[in-house]
């Protein structure tokens, strides 16, 4: 074979190869671009691994917690529960102690029963005893006596619970006030023998205020119907059941809803009638 042929051969090839030789290196430019981003993506994905077992293991340190506190919850539960049983048991024991000591009492005589409001009673014989006060026959009748007023030692032997006393109080009077519908508004009730229920003056001075102010209402949707006739006429809004137009007798004729009110107004007197049995100071 000529020299020739082979240079134009040997040239064709290293033309070739250089050719070939630039493919390649564009491929690898490229592959190695795709690489360093896939690179950065794992490097971003491992931080966000490293740092999620961080976040996981701060959640597990923090269940881990909370399990310590709920059992801790459940034994204090169970404490409290167990101690509510024998508080229950006890006074349980208590009542029936009580029971049986007030019981024992009735019957017991006294030749003279000197009280601490300084009256005396003579001849005198327990004949009840609640946890308010006590039934006594002597030598001139009978007598119920609220234990604040009898002597120490009558109520150290009836175990006697001021606070008791006022919470039988509050359950007799609410109990008759269910049994007639609601507070009367003209029947009285007895003063009560033992303190006075702290709850159910509360309850008659919530209603008081709720009187007067339904009072101060209808007068006044009635002075501006009546505006004339009400011109100079004097109200007296704190205690509007005492106002001068209420206690007279013409001015249900001389002006038409007059009467309304002074139905109002007795209703207003019951109820407060009832609040100075409890509390005589009340106005």
């Amino acid at each position: 074979m000529s020299r020739h042929p082979i240079r134009t051969l040997s040239v064709t090839a290293a033309a070739l190869l250089l050719l070939g030789g630039c493919v390649k290196k564009s491929e690898y430019d490229v592959l190695q671009i795709e690489n360093q981003a896939l690179q950065t993506r794992v490097d971003e994905t491992n931080h966000l691994l490293e740092q999620s077992q961080a976040d996981l293991s701060a959640l597990q340190i923090q269940m881990q917690q909370f399990a310590a506190v709920q059992t801790q919850l459940q034994k204090t539960q169970q404490e409290l529960t167990q101690s509510q049983a024998q508080f229950k048991a006890l006074k349980a024991q208590f009542d029936h102690f009580r029971t049986q000591r007030r019981s024992a009492m009735v019957g017991r005589k006294f030749p003279v029963l000197n009280l601490d409001d300084g009256k005396v009673l003579r001849e005198a014989e327990i004949t009840a005893v609640t946890a308010e006060d006590l039934s006594i026959r002597h030598a001139d009748g009978l007598a119920r006596v609220a234990f604040a007023k009898t002597t120490p030692d009558l109520r150290w032997e009836a175990c006697y619970d001021p606070q008791e006393a006022r919470e039988k109080s509050r359950e007799a009077m609410l109990a008759k006030v269910r049994e007639q519908g609601g507070l009367p508004q003209t029947a009285v009730p007895a003063p009560p023998s033992g303190p006075p229920a702290s709850n159910v003056v509360d309850v008659l001075r919530a209603q008081l205020a709720a009187q007067r102010q339904a009072l101060n209402t209808d007068y006044q949707a009635l002075a501006a119907k009546n505006s004339a006739a009400l011109r100079g006429v004097a109200w007296n809004y704190s205690q509007p059941e005492a106002s001068p137009l209420l206690n007279s007798l013409s001015g249900s004729r001389a002006i038409l809803g007059v009467s309304r009110l002074q139905s109002q107004r007795s209703a207003i007197l019951a109820t407060l009638q009832q609040l100075r049995q409890l509390d005589p100071a009340a106005r």
